[in-house]
Parts: structure tokens; C-alpha cells; sequence
């Protein structure tokens, strides 16, 4: 496997883990399909996965700073451990929000709502920077194909669990709540998470 496209596997598997816990853009493709239909739904879907590209080029250029402050990425290194753990654990206490019913609007209207759920999110930015970080540890992010596959990888996986919650809402209808209430996804990504953080305290101690 080259190295742009094991960037872009685990790029998505941690945007997919990342995005599985209810938030304001899963909510709003959930509430589109339930509303309205499956397609509105995947063009929430999509909408809702630009932020994803608009932060982690953010976060591509804040990486060039960072090479050239070698000890300001060090100290990031250290505060993967804390941020992965803190989100593991908000992830597995986090209960699913109930489903509520969205008022009666336009089409273009509810997918702009995907897009801008997805652009005030306050978390994308850092995670994506932390991330970059943790992920500089194994590839170098030099070539243009790497940071592809690195933005790449995140709108991909943030589209694929946003298309999952449509799937899931358009096949079960009025029993999504219990059955996520069942399944608890945002409990696995919370076990993800903290896998990560031991074992990038792992790699650090020894």
C-alpha cells in the first residue's frame, strides 16, 4: 500500500469514527430524510462534508508552521494523548439527543443548513490539527499527492456516515431513535478514540 492511500484509509476511518456521534449535521441529514426524502438527505449529506475540506486545508497550512517550530510540535504531540482521551470518554458518556421534527422549509434552505452546522462546528478545526499531528508521526505530508489523500480522506469519511445516517433514517423511519439507542455508535467511536490516546502514550514512553 502506497503511502497516499494508507493516509487516505486512515484518514477516513478517523473522520468516519469522528463524525459517528449525533452532532448538528448528522441531525439535520436524519431530519431531511425523515422530512422530506432520501435524495435531500444525501444533499445534506454532501453539503455538511465541505467544512471537512475548508478545515483541514486549514489545518495543512497551520502544519507548515508547525514543522518550522519543531517545539510547539512536540507539546502537540503530548496534547494528542489528553484530547483523544477527553473525546473518547465524551463520546461514550454522550447520550443520543431524542428525534425532533423540524419545522415545514425549502429545499435549498435545508441543505445549507448541512454546510453551515458543519462550518460553526468549533471542534473540526483542532481536531483536524491534532490529527495532522498524529498522523505526521508515521508519513511525511511533503507531497502534494499526501495532503490530497489527507483532505481527501476526511470528506470522505464525514460523507460516509452522514450517508449512513440517511440510509438509517430512509430504511427505519420512525424506529431510527431506538434503534441507534440499540446499536450506540457514538460508543464506539468513544472506545476508538481512547485506543488512540494509550496508544500514543505508548509510542511516547517507549
Amino acid at each position: 500500500m502506497s503511502e497516499s492511500l494508507a493516509i487516505l484509509a486512515l484518514t477516513a476511518v478517523i473522520s468516519f469514527a469522528g463524525s459517528i456521534h449525533p452532532g448538528p449535521v448528522n441531525l439535520s441529514v436524519v431530519q431531511a430524510t425523515l422530512n422530506r426524502n432520501f435524495k435531500t438527505g444525501i444533499w445534506v449529506a454532501v453539503s455538511g462534508t465541505l467544512p471537512e475540506i475548508i478545515y483541514t486545508l486549514a489545518a495543512l497550512k497551520s502544519h507548515v508552521f508547525l514543522t518550522h517550530h519543531p517545539a510547539v510540535f512536540d507539546k502537540f504531540e503530548i496534547a494528542i494523548i489528553p484530547f483523544f482521551l477527553i473525546v473518547g470518554v465524551y463520546s461514550l458518556l454522550k447520550i443520543s439527543p431524542k428525534k425532533q421534527e423540524a419545522p415545514p422549509s425549502n429545499h435549498a434552505k435545508v441543505v445549507v443548513q448541512g454546510f453551515v452546522g458543519g462550518l460553526f462546528n468549533p471542534q473540526l478545526f483542532p481536531f483536524w490539527v491534532i490529527v495532522l499531528v498524529y498522523l505526521h508521526s508515521y508519513f511525511a505530508f511533503d507531497s502534494f499527492s499526501a495532503q490530497l489523500s489527507f483532505v481527501v480522506g476526511a470528506a470522505l469519511g464525514a460523507f460516509l456516515i452522514l450517508l449512513l445516517f440517511a440510509y438509517l433514517a430512509h430504511r427505519f423511519q420512525n424506529q431510527l431513535h431506538h434503534y441507534i439507542q440499540q446499536f450506540s455508535p457514538h460508543k464506539l467511536a468513544g472506545l476508538f478514540f481512547i485506543s488512540m490516546s494509550v496508544y500514543q502514550t505508548f509510542k511516547i514512553l517507549v
